[in-house]
């Protein structure tokens, strides 16, 4: 797959998201202008996934190319993607991207890859409807936000809530924002039959109560930001800037933190709150709620937040995806704390012999149980430092690498890393995430560390990157 798209700020017309509940086979017909040729990429990215529809090779200047939808994708949005050579003595080629949506009728695209954003040289036929009214959208609501934004900065840092500009400027602000947010509820209510309307809710601008400290009113952004939101609406799913939107969210809770330790809380915090509001609305939202905060935590290594979430996957309202791996990875946490011993496995020692983890004998002070994958990026970035860290300390730490490596491309690349890795012991577990060492283990993703006592073979801690494993040996 071509690189991972990114999802551009709400100010940049060319990418913005959308959704609607009825679908019908359309095509879309991309015809090529400015450039001698270009190769052509359309990507469905329709919640937040990047797959690949179709591509075209040496597309000529002026060429149309044309591909029929899968009703699946629809309605959706795409990226359309170029990349070209504007000249022959270039070695790295120019690339360009263009969001476009696609629902129910047949679209026509014109596209200048040196212009992608210019109305002037990258359009859309006459049968258009959705592209041309979230433009249209654009161009109003982004003045309206722009306004805001600079209102609200000011307001945070003035020094003197006494002053008459002050004053002056919190009325200005609550007067701009109560008609900013009503028009976006008459735009909804106008478009209610577009599949782009439902992009309007990310538009909504929080109101604010401007008493107290800085710290006070940053909460009350916070407490405010799901105004206008539509948790009952399970079309917004489909949008791929809901995750962007939500990550907003959370990062203003993080921002509230004063120290690394506050962290933590903030973000168990921001989970609860929110997964309370979507619990009022589509039993999908409310899962997808869930969802999102166990990738969160899980990625962080938050066990509290990943514990805290099982009471919503008790909930049978709750539609989560990931309910059964938020009960494994809770079950692993209440059964693997820091004391209890290791879950014992059998290997195969240098020599061929077959060995158990507890009776492996080491001078060492610790074993380290490492749960990676070849084809896992994170799993190499941890590997390149501890690898290079354990071969001059040998005497710290005896590593278990076990490989959750299945696929008939995966072993191939795992057995040279094998090969490039020589000074650990290694184990290819039958069944990958699903194998007897990765349940015993509760493992869901890699890479995943567990510290053990080389004597007693009890859990020392679990940690989530290098550095902090090496806070835990010394």
């Amino acid at each position: 797959m071509k690189n991972t798209f990114r999802l551009y700020s709400i100010f940049i017309i060319c990418s913005l998201t959308f959704i609607s509940s009825f679908a019908k086979a359309n095509e879309l017909q991309i015809t090529l202008l400015g450039i001698k040729q270009s190769d052509i990429y359309v990507y469905s990215i329709a919640e937040s996934k990047n797959n690949l529809i179709k591509e075209f090779r040496n597309v000529q200047k002026n060429e149309t190319v044309s591909i029929d939808i899968p009703n699946d994708y629809l309605p959706g949005e795409f990226i359309v993607y170029f990349e070209f050579n504007t000249s022959p003595q270039t070695q790295k080629p120019q690339t360009a991207e263009r969001m476009i949506i696609l629902n129910d009728r047949d679209i026509k695209f014109f596209a200048n890859p040196l212009f992608i954003n210019n109305q002037d040289s990258t359009y859309f036929g006459k049968n258009d409807i959705e592209n041309k009214t979230l433009t249209g959208f654009v161009q109003n609501v982004v003045k309206n936000i722009e306004m805001l934004d600079i209102l609200q900065t000011f307001l945070l840092s003035y020094d003197n809530s006494e002053s008459g500009v002050y004053k002056a400027g919190i009325k200005d602000f609550l007067q701009r924002c109560t008609e900013h947010n009503n028009w976006i509820d008459e735009q909804i209510k106008e478009h209610k039959n577009l599949f782009c309307s439902n992009m309007f809710y990310f538009y909504y601008v929080p109101n604010i109560s401007w008493n107290g400290n800085t710290m006070q009113k940053r909460q009350s952004i916070i407490d405010n930001y799901f105004v206008g939101m539509d948790f009952s609406n399970k079309e917004i799913l489909r949008v791929s800037y809901l995750k962007n939107w939500m990550d907003s969210y959370v990062n203003k809770y993080i921002e509230l933190a004063s120290s690394y330790e506050m962290v933590n809380s903030l973000f168990i915090t921001a989970g609860q709150t929110a997964i309370e509001k979507a619990k009022e609305g589509d039993p999908y939202f409310y899962g997808w709620m869930v969802d999102y905060f166990f990738n969160g935590y899980e990625s962080m290594n938050i066990q509290e937040g990943i514990t805290m979430l099982k009471q919503y996957t008790n909930d049978p309202k709750c539609m989560t995806y990931k309910r059964k791996e938020i009960e494994k990875r809770v079950n692993g946490i209440q059964s693997l704390q820091n004391g209890v011993l290791a879950p014992d496995f059998k290997f195969n020692d240098a020599s061929g012999q077959k060995l158990n983890f507890h009776d492996y004998k080491t001078d060492a002070p610790y074993k380290l149980v490492l749960f990676w994958s070849a084809d896992c990026e994170h799993c190499h970035e941890i590997i390149a430092e501890l690898y290079e860290w354990n071969i001059k300390n040998k005497s710290k730490l005896k590593v278990f690498a076990v490989s959750l490596d299945e696929s008939e491309t995966e072993i191939p690349k795992w057995k040279l890393e094998k090969e490039r890795l020589n000074a650990w012991t290694h184990i290819l577990t039958q069944g990958g995430v699903n194998s007897t060492e990765a349940n015993a283990y509760y493992i869901l993703s890699t890479p995943t560390m567990f510290l053990v006592h080389s004597k007693t073979n009890k859990i020392i801690s679990s940690p989530m990157s290098f550095r902090e494993l090496m806070e835990d040996i010394n």
